[in-house]
């Protein structure tokens, strides 16, 4: 298998990559591994979303209920045997159904390593690594997982972190003489990766020795999406801006203006996206959406400044709303222009249906959100959100009808379960269906003990439940 960069595939996979990101940064790790699985899935030749995939399921499965995840790792057993079968016939289907099983879980010894296989047939050394990464955090100990993990990282050029671990296995076993020779192999070969190379190899050679130099590696990663912090960026934007000055490439600034982003220079993060939307001529909803991000960065930043110094500014509080009401307002614009703009497009709709309901506009939200509930698509979250309202129009029965479908076909425990469960648990409880709601009310303890008032409400309903009893 071919890697990939971002530039190599389908665009959604970066928007998918990017609103990740956006519920990562925001401790919303189940909202992100379910956008990055299927990305993931769909483009396993992209080796930075299997990076942040396993960054957030390891975070996620460390915050985890041990009692949800030991069921998580029994209830692996039975999927074992199909997944070895599968990895020998479709690798990268095998691959699919792992990371889909992962992402309830991701501390389960048995998908691990069906995974590492998988992908070492399909070579694709970068999942091997992840997914091999993902058991040493768990379960450090595991010496042929180790060994395992260095040969994988060898594979995928990451030849000095291979020698880490050998040094370690080394160290533990110095009287083995074939560990010390496995570390002898593992020297010679960072040696040669960091730029030692025989210049016979003229093709391969200079590209690898300029690897050698730190800030051209960390470029490199940077150009790929793996490294998101201010000083990497700083680098990416001194490189581009260099560039840009013989060669102006929209490709190019669309990447600036990424990296302005990622430094908070919001301002001239959006002039660089405004600028690539004007030589394309037609902004694409990705473009409008970073465009859209980039300018109520800018404002969220000026309504923490006034908040953080109001005795600097006049009328602190007056600029605070003025700020708050241009965010809403820009928000509508340009998701009312993306939904005429692409009709087609089942999510852009299913967005603006969303934002019509956070605005209270509950009217117009439901006549967009039934449109989006007749596209498999969007039907099960659109089913949600129609409950929830008829919820608000005192429609309990539409509401239990629209959600009882939309629960029915969420196949895990996570944010968006929890929530439907959450309020259809509520409108059960509205028309007296009270075995159902305290159903509802106990999957969503089992996932998560302090969701919302589901504790207080089940106080209130057990008590109830056993009067209507007896």
């Amino acid at each position: 298998m071919e890697r990939k960069t971002f530039s190599k595939v389908q665009i959604y996979i970066r928007d998918s990559y990017n609103r990740a990101l956006s519920h990562g940064k925001a401790g919303n790790y189940d909202e992100a591994i379910k956008i990055l699985v299927p990305a993931a899935c769909d483009a396993p030749e992209v080796p930075v979303l299997f990076e942040r995939l396993r960054e957030y399921e390891i975070a996620k499965c460390k915050a985890m209920n041990p009692v949800i995840k030991a069921l998580y790792q029994i209830r692996q057993v039975f999927v074992l045997l199909p997944l070895s079968i599968k990895a020998k016939k479709d690798p990268v289907g095998a691959m699919a159904s792992c990371e889909r099983q992962l992402a309830g879980c991701v501390d389960q010894v048995g998908v691990l390593k069906i995974l590492a296989s998988a992908s070492e047939v399909a070579e694709a050394p970068w999942v091997t690594v992840s997914a091999l990464e993902a058991l040493r955090e768990f379960h450090p100990k595991d010496e042929v997982a180790l060994r395992r993990l260095a040969a994988a990282m060898q594979l995928n050029n990451q030849a000095n972190e291979a020698l880490s671990i050998h040094r370690k296995l080394a160290s533990g076993s110095p009287a083995d003489l074939a560990t010390q020779n496995e570390l002898r192999s593992a020297m010679a070969l960072a040696s040669i990766q960091r730029g030692n190379y025989d210049e016979s190899d003229s093709d391969a050679a200079p590209a690898k020795r300029n690897l050698a130099n730190n800030d051209e590696a960390i470029l490199q990663q940077l150009l790929e999406g793996s490294i998101h912090n201010a000083e990497q960026a700083q680098l990416l934007i001194d490189k581009f801006s260099r560039d840009l000055e013989t060669n102006d490439s929209i490709d190019m600034r669309r990447k600036l203006a990424d990296a302005y982003m990622v430094i908070k220079n919001f301002q001239e993060a959006y002039n660089q996206y405004k600028l690539v939307g004007e030589k394309l001529g037609v902004i694409d909803p990705v473009l409008d959406k970073q465009i859209e991000q980039a300018y109520i960065a800018q404002l969220e930043d000026g309504i923490e400044q006034l908040r953080a110094n109001p005795t600097q500014f006049d009328q602190p509080e007056a600029q605070i709303q003025q700020f708050m009401q241009e965010i809403a307002n820009y928000k509508l614009r340009h998701a009312v222009k993306r939904a005429k703009d692409f009709p087609n497009d089942a999510q852009l709709q299913f967005d603006l249906g969303v934002l019509y309901f956070e605005r209270e506009e509950f009217d117009k939200a439901e006549e967009v959100l039934k449109h989006c509930a007749e596209i498999p698509q969007t039907r099960r979250n659109a089913l949600v959100y129609l409950g929830r309202c008829a919820i608000v129009r005192n429609a309990p029965e539409e509401a239990i009808t629209a959600l009882e479908e939309a629960v029915a076909n969420m196949y895990r425990i996570d944010k968006a379960k929890r929530e439907a469960l959450y309020y259809l648990a509520n409108a059960c409880e509205t028309v007296g269906k009270t075995d159902r709601a305290i159903d509802c009310y106990k999957q969503i303890q089992l996932s998560m003990a302090n969701y919302r008032d589901v504790a207080e409400r089940m106080k209130k309903l057990v008590p109830a439940a056993a009067t209507t009893e007896k």
